[in-house]
């Protein structure tokens, strides 16, 4: 049988773009998973438009590992006959392909999933945690292979949405993880792939194509690093506007603005929540990262990540 990502049986994370056609996602981190009988199931992609080289997923069935592979038409998953949980992750695309306006380029795609049978998943009811940043939280260049793919075309080897501070976090505190981050994208620029600057492309997840509140239980705002060069008085604009957006959308929400880790902008930003803490009567916490990591590498490798992920959870246990 054969069931389209309209199904529940099928569970999508928050930013993949369910219709009947299809189910899209152009932002690493997000997930999808289903449950299946036999031996045997495949899975089916629209690679109409992707250009090479083909974004990676992570695909883990049962309690295995994870293993990595580019997206394709058609993938197969063999096993032995029974039960079985399978979970595909989009880990990694080019940052530089097209993946806001039509036709997306760095996208997966879900057509449906062919098995014997499928089951029903259990609830997920674990909190969710929802990382807004850049290239950073994308987890581009966390692996430390630089000599060998220094073509931008190949960073989709070396990237990794589930080595970040992000994933990391979210696993440690046992919480949904909702990931949206897109390279050289700031409060006050556009960036990689056509993005627009945050606060237009938050709402949505892709050009013109609205995208419901994910109504996270936490919500942690990782901007400022691209804004660097920005004037100051243009970053505090324009990050109080995003701030006020996210509120707008997410009204119960815990909002948590952490400093880049460079600290760019950091006291600006630590002002700029204070400001609207008074305007709006609200509650919005910050966080400065400043100093957990050095500024270089701009973009923190694995290890890293790690640290960072350690000083925010224990930050993020006092707010939780």
């Amino acid at each position: 049988m054969i069931i389209k990502p309209t199904d529940k049986r099928i569970r999508f994370s928050e930013r993949w773009q369910i219709t009947d056609a299809s189910a899209v996602c152009t932002a690493p981190g997000n997930y999808f998973e289903f449950i299946f009988s036999g031996n045997m199931a495949v899975m089916e992609f629209n690679t109409d438009n992707c250009r090479d080289p083909y974004p990676h997923l992570y695909i883990k069935v049962d309690d295995g590992a994870r293993i990595e592979s580019p997206i394709d038409k058609y993938l197969r998953i063999t096993t032995i006959p029974g039960t079985h949980r399978v979970e595909v992750i989009l880990k990694s695309a080019v940052e530089a392909h097209h993946r806001w306006y039509a036709p997306l380029v760095a996208k997966a795609e879900l057509v449906g999933i062919a098995a014997d049978a499928f089951g029903e998943l259990a609830p997920d009811n674990r909190k969710t945690i929802e990382f807004i940043g850049d290239s950073i939280t994308e987890g581009i260049l966390i692996n430390p292979e630089k000599e060998k793919f220094k073509d931008v075309r190949d960073r989709v080897f070396q990237d990794d949405s589930t080595a970040t501070y992000a994933w990391l976090t979210a696993e440690a505190l046992n919480l949904r993880p909702i990931i949206m981050g897109y390279g050289a994208v700031g409060t006050t620029k556009s960036g990689s792939g056509a993005v627009p600057k945050v606060a237009e492309s938050y709402p949505f997840y892709s050009f013109q194509n609205p995208m419901p509140s994910a109504n996270a239980d936490y919500i942690v705002i990782n901007h400022g690093t691209n804004d660097a060069s920005a004037a100051p008085e243009l970053v505090d604009k324009e990050y109080s506007a995003f701030l006020e957006l996210v509120r707008e959308r997410n009204p119960h929400s815990k909002i948590i603005a952490l400093t880049p880790f460079g600290g760019f902008h950091a006291e600006l930003i630590e002002k700029v929540v204070e400001n609207h803490n008074k305007k709006h009567n609200d509650s919005v916490y910050y966080i400065n990262s400043t100093g957990w990591v050095p500024r270089e590498p701009i973009h923190p490798e694995r290890d890293g990540h790690k640290i960072v992920s350690e000083h925010l959870v224990e930050e993020l246990r006092k707010i939780l």
